[in-house]
């Protein structure tokens, strides 16, 4: 321990003799490290770090799907019973349905993300009250019962201050009087890993809302997110053989819905935030982190290298060392320990890097104005995680140098003076063997760069099937503030009327969702005439609700038949406009004008023409161009619209086509909703194209596009400074044979031309291994691509021809230098 400690105080004293070495080999390490912290944190995120709940390890996700090769998604009320009754395979089951609502109080009401759970929520997840209570065991578990309300910690704080008084208040929900029990503890964020909910309450309310009518008597209406904890010795997989027993009892007894329906139990840190990531979200983490990997390698590589100079500039002081009876074993324990001191060094930069990184993720917006919870929270995985890394960096930079000038003569260091034996040009493989892996590795990261970009501008290049450009999205939800079907009716038609009269509006429309946005609706629909396919399953089919000028506002093209109309009233006949898709599956090789179709069992989006009829056939009028208006890249899928008059949600989005820059328009509209009700909330406030970078369209081609684009740039800068600093190491060593080559009449050219083609040979090398490595690590990325293969030949050769050309630009100049030495100077020197 003794000598632990003298060498730990030496390796300071020597890093703070040198300073400019020392920031240097520091900042390197920092920006690998960095990188790797932010990668890991997303990682912890989203995979490593439990929820903080009871039995956390034992957690599950239980999902459904209906064939094998669709995503597990979420479960229906009625399934969701059979299966808690039936299973006998977890300890408890419960679920929460996500729900975007408003929350009133003393007049002004905030759209928050709140989730409607059943009694066994809190109990099964062993939550206990930061204040009050949770949802007591059987409240709010049968319809229109249990109207109070459990408030999230942060939006206590936020919205009431953090003021305890708050318990027993009434708010109103959604227009409904409720009353505030309780607030969540502050480490509870709710189990929907990238936000934190806001509030929670009894699932019983949600048949008050007549977008739940169906919720409780049909098995269609698929809301719920289910989580279930295994009992202990269960695994996963042996509770999924028991769940598809029960599936399987309800294929038989409900065949018309639950037929070939298939459940899945995936482990909860698998399923962040949806189960449909199960497979995915191990990939990329996995890619990610090889990438940050081998950025870190390159920077360990890089100060190897500096320690390789330093250590030929040390060399006499070593054989001092050792002359007095310092082992090899000490010599190397001495220069570990200081590369081990820079890597702590860097980890602390490291570790700022990666805060600042995570708290910039944090400020985009994919989920409109809900903000991503990302929180870097430093726990024992980043601990370990950080000190793995440091350590594994430190020993990765000073293991090379410590072990050659462990081996250096003795007598042939005290003889030379220090002239450089270590580094001299017969024993320069090391430095180049590294230079070559720097390389290496920068390709690799490069490559995957150059390909994460190519698809993000193949994405960006989509035909969309509507124009984004110059149209403003304005969100409102009159609901929050307890306004009735015909009150919300006429407050949206005066301001549809008052917006297509601001100056710089070409059109106007009102809309239930946006295309790629992060809500939608869907249902299943049943062609007139058509038996149900083989398997017992409608087709399904997803829809919005607008107005008439809904395509003109977007530039949507309708190919057949018309657009709606104000005579499309819920006094009229149902109608429809289908998309190309749906009316080729539904009626292929058919005209699909005229033709009819329903919704099922449920009543479906439509009001019936006729008072009291139920299931009213819907009549398509037109057929619109397919559109990416759920997804970017899947195949188009069925998708009709309907007249916002024959399906009323409370759920509207302004869209203003502008002859002016959008944004300009922003203050004149909230100023005119501010004129019908200033205490109605607005939000998702943005442009189309805005709209277009959220979490169905290009964020995460976007991300990973920028991510890949950082890591290869920082690879770049590294692979560059590392060529950079061999050249001219290099070349100073042999500035006396560059002297006498000059004496005896040798051109700068060619003197120029020397050292830049050492450069060229390692750089050379170093882009021939990572090609060929570059080949084989890029097939993991063929599922995360858009229209670019793997082995895309463009990428390859402008990121070889990239590095070779930043590689000469780095080498110029000591080649330059090189190539100006004064013969006499470089002569005398020697």
């Amino acid at each position: 321990m003794t000598t632990l400690l003298q060498d730990l105080r030496y390796g300071i004293r020597m890093l703070a003799k040198n300073p400019g070495f020392t920031a240097v080999a520091v900042l390197t390490l920092a920006l690998g490290i960095g990188a790797n912290t932010a990668i890991f944190s997303l990682g912890n995120v989203f995979m490593f770090r439990p929820l903080p709940v009871k039995d956390a390890d034992r957690l599950t996700v239980v999902a459904v799907k209906y064939h094998p090769d669709d995503e597990p998604g979420q479960m229906s009320y009625l399934d969701y019973q059979d299966y808690r009754k039936q299973a006998d395979v977890f300890t408890g089951m419960t679920f929460y349905d996500l729900n975007l609502a408003g929350l009133g109080f003393r007049g002004h009401a905030d759209r928050i993300i709140m989730a409607y759970v059943p009694s066994n929520f809190f109990t099964m997840l062993g939550i206990r009250p930061a204040i009050g209570r949770l949802i007591a065991p059987g409240e709010g578990d049968a319809p229109k019962t249990g109207p109070v309300v459990v408030l999230g910690h942060s939006y206590w704080v936020r919205r009431f201050g953090g003021d305890p008084s708050v318990i027993g208040t009434s708010v109103t929900l959604d227009g409904q009087m409720v009353t505030v029990v309780g607030v969540v503890p502050e480490e509870f964020h709710g189990p929907y890993t990238i936000v934190e909910l806001d509030a929670y309450a009894p699932v019983g309310m949600v048949a008050s809302a007549r977008a739940y009518a169906n919720f409780y008597k049909d098995r269609r209406d698929t809301e719920l997110r289910v989580l279930a904890s295994l009992k202990p010795g269960v695994t996963p997989k042996q509770a999924e053989v028991a769940l598809n027993v029960i599936a399987a009892r309800l294929a038989k007894e409900y065949p018309q819905i639950d037929q070939g329906q298939i459940a899945r139990v995936i482990p909860e840190r698998l399923a962040r935030p949806e189960p449909a990531v199960e497979s995915s979200m191990p990939l990329v983490t996995t890619i990610f982190l090889v990438m940050v990997g081998l950025v870190l390698l390159v920077a360990c590589f890089n100060v190897a290298n500096l320690l390789l100079a330093r250590a030929a500039m040390r060399e006499k002081e070593m054989g001092v060392r050792a002359a007095m009876g310092a082992s090899r074993a000490r010599l190397i324990r001495q220069m570990l320990t200081e590369s081990v001191l820079l890597a702590i060094a860097g980890a602390v930069g490291g570790a700022l890097m990666g805060n600042w990184v995570i708290r910039g993720l944090e400020k985009l917006r994919p989920l409109g104005d809900f903000a991503l919870r990302l929180a870097f929270t430093f726990d024992w995985r980043m601990f370990g995680y950080v000190a793995g890394i440091t350590l594994l960096a430190g020993i990765a930079a000073g293991l090379a140098p410590a072990l050659r000038i462990s081996r250096a003569n003795l007598n042939d260091t005290l003889r030379e003076g220090g002239r450089g034996v270590i580094g001299g040009t017969r024993r320069h493989w090391l430095r180049n063997a590294l230079v070559v892996a720097q390389v290496a590795g920068s390709m690799i990261v490069l490559v995957a760069a150059g390909l994460f970009t190519r698809s993000l501008t193949n994405a960006e290049s989509i035909d969309l099937g509507y124009d984004p450009h110059n149209v403003l999205n304005l969100s409102l939800d009159p609901k929050m503030q307890g306004y009735d079907q015909p009150k919300a009716e006429a407050f949206f038609r005066e301001l549809l009327t008052r917006a297509k009269a601001l100056p710089g509006v070409e059109s106007a429309s009102l809309a239930f969702s946006v295309p790629l946005g992060y809500y939608s609706d869907g249902s299943s629909v049943y062609p007139e005439g058509q038996p149900v396919t083989s398997d017992g399953r409608a087709p399904g089919a997803g829809y919005n609700c607008v107005t008439p000028d809904y395509f003109s506002t977007i530039r949507m093209k309708i190919v057949e038949g018309r657009a709606f109309t104000d005579a499309d009233t819920s006094t009229s006949l149902p109608v429809a406009i289908v998309n190309r898709a749906m009316a080729e599956q539904l009626w292929p090789h058919q005209d699909a004008l005229g033709r009819r179709f329903s919704l099922g069992g449920s009543e479906g989006p439509f009001k019936s023409a006729t008072p009291g009829a139920s299931n009213p056939w819907v009549t398509v009028v037109g057929v619109v161009q397919n559109a990416k208006v759920q997804d970017l890249v899947s195949t188009p899928w069925n998708y009709f619209y309907a007249p916002q008059t024959q399906n009323y949600k409370s759920t509207h989005v302004l869209q203003l086509r502008t002859s002016v820059p959008p944004q300009s328009l922003i203050a004149p509209v909230e100023a005119l909703v501010r004129t019908l009700d200033p205490s109605l909330p607005v939000y998702d406030v943005m442009t189309m194209d805005q709209a277009m970078a959220g979490a169905n369209g290009y964020f995460l081609f976007k991300v990973g596009a920028g991510f890949a684009g950082s890591l290869g740039a920082l690879g770049l800068l590294l692979a560059v400074v590392g060529v950079y600093g061999v050249v001219s190491h290099a070349a100073s060593q042999r500035k006396h044979e560059i002297g006498i080559r000059m004496a005896l009449g040798a051109e700068p050219s060619s003197v120029l031309g020397l050292v830049v083609r050492q450069a060229v040979v390692l750089v050379g090398a170093g882009v021939g291994v990572g090609v060929l490595a570059a080949l084989a690590v890029s097939r993991l990325l063929v599922s995360l691509l858009v229209g670019v293969p793997s082995y895309d030949p463009l990428t390859f050769a402008v990121v070889s021809v990239l590095m070779l050309a930043v590689a000469l630009v780095a080498c110029y100049i000591p080649a330059r230098r090189a190539a100006n030495t004064d013969p006499m100077v470089a002569l005398r020197y020697e």
